[in-house]
């Protein structure tokens, strides 16, 4: 007998209260208020700032991390330190967030828009054969949902065609590719501390991740006005009167004392509570749909392709449901299943794509012809067909550490109840 839904009356099927995320430790607290009693809450005042990169590159497993004010600040970063601006194109999915897209057009470039995977939600690289031109400078992997790209397909593609590989790793925090961290396989990477990634830092934050020294320094002096950082990081270790030497426009990007203090307290969790808790949790939740019928696409998680768990994603048969995604998220939610749909399925639908909406009057980038090529900023031409299919069959739900394992089996019961609710 099918057990009669919340959303048409019934019971519910998750009765616990379940906690929300981001939830900061006593010692993150603490680590805040110091610092605020200390007065020394800028990076240059402070030594949270350099503690945190230095902390953060080693549990990344890269040699160099320069901290930013966001994700998206990371990403501007990560593609200026790389020289990418007017006249260069940056493929990128069309399924992500915007930021991954608006940092390519904060640069002065032109994103091109690829597809992805049926199955894993990441950039399909057959997709992005189909945009690679002599303009062509970059790719931007995006680890979505926590699913780990395969990178060796990526890391191929892009030596074939000389590129660089910009990983957005915002939502895969903690995820790894054949035993390698995410963040720690392309030539730069950029990572979110936002409200509710994986790792926060009280809001907003970000790191750029790399091996390359040079590249490293680029990010530095942009982060920071453009100011000659190399020289003044020597000046400080002699105590000596620091100059203004600007080498290049550049931008405030520097991430404060607070939020690198509570990034130190939540690394000494993060591989004793945080990330093991959502794989735990993670696990319960999958298990219990994973063989249904009506699941055609669960979240990738193997040996190989180790999964960061910032939200899972389901893709199912609605084909063969008597509903469509729209109300099963609904009944879900009215059962108290923390889902949603899928997230930015289709980023170049945007107005500010469709439009070529940008800085001022002028329209830069997209509108200058020297810099943009006209059927490249076409946006109305372009074919995402999986990105599309996932719009109206794939919904997500959340494994926070937060949870109990209670709380999961209460949320697996209830995608269960509902699917079985919907089947035809």
């Amino acid at each position: 007998m099918i057990e009669k839904l919340a959303i048409d009356g019934g019971p519910k099927a998750v009765t616990n209260s379940l906690a929300g995320w981001p939830s900061f430790d006593e010692k993150a607290i603490k680590a805040v208020e110091e610092v605020l009693r200390s007065g020394k809450v800028n990076y240059w005042t402070g030594p949270k700032g350099m503690e945190f990169e230095k902390q953060f590159a080693a549990w990344q497993g890269s040699k160099y991390a320069v901290s930013a004010s966001t994700g998206t600040s990371a990403l501007h970063i990560a593609l200026t330190a790389l020289g990418i601006g007017p006249g260069d194109e940056v493929i990128v999915p069309s399924y992500t967030f915007i930021a991954s897209s608006f940092s390519v057009v904060q640069s002065g470039a032109i994103p091109r828009f690829a597809d992805v995977n049926i199955d894993d939600h990441c950039i399909s690289v057959e997709s992005a054969q189909k945009l690679v031109n002599e303009r062509t400078k970059a790719i931007m992997p995006v680890h979505l949902y926590g699913n780990v790209c395969d990178m060796d397909k990526v890391m191929a593609f892009a030596q074939k065609h000389n590129l660089f590989v910009v990983e957005d790793n915002a939502e895969a925090f903690g995820g790894a590719y054949k035993g390698k961290k995410t963040g720690a396989i392309g030539h730069v990477a950029a990572c979110s501390f936002c409200q509710n990634k994986t790792f926060t830092t009280g809001g907003e934050g970000g790191m750029v991740t790399t091996d390359d020294e040079d590249l490293a320094w680029q990010a530095r002096s942009f982060r920071d006005h453009g100011y000659d950082v190399k020289q003044r990081l020597s000046l400080l270790e002699l105590e000596q009167k620091l100059p203004y030497v600007h080498n290049m426009v550049g931008w405030n990007y520097r991430m404060t004392e607070m939020q690198s203090a509570i990034g130190l307290a939540e690394l000494e969790r993060i591989d004793t509570w945080n990330l093991p808790t959502r794989r735990r949790n993670a696990r319960i939740i999958i298990d219990a749909v994973k063989d249904l019928p009506q699941v055609k696409y669960a979240p990738v998680d193997t040996d190989e392709r180790q999964n960061g768990w910032y939200v899972m994603a389901f893709s199912l048969d609605i084909e063969n449901m008597t509903c469509d995604i729209d109300r099963f998220v609904s009944a879900c939610g009215a059962e108290g299943a923390p889902c949603w749909k899928v997230f930015w399925p289709q980023c170049h639908t945007e107005r500010a794509f469709q439009e070529c909406n940008s800085f001022g009057k002028s329209g830069f980038p997209f509108k200058s012809k020297e810099y943009a090529n006209p059927d490249s900023v076409d946006y109305s031409k372009v074919e995402v067909p999986n990105a599309v299919w996932h719009q109206s069959h794939t919904f997500t739900c959340f494994a926070y550490p937060t949870f109990t394992e209670e709380d999961c089996r209460q949320i697996g019961n209830a995608l269960t109840k509902v699917i079985k609710a919907y089947s035809k």
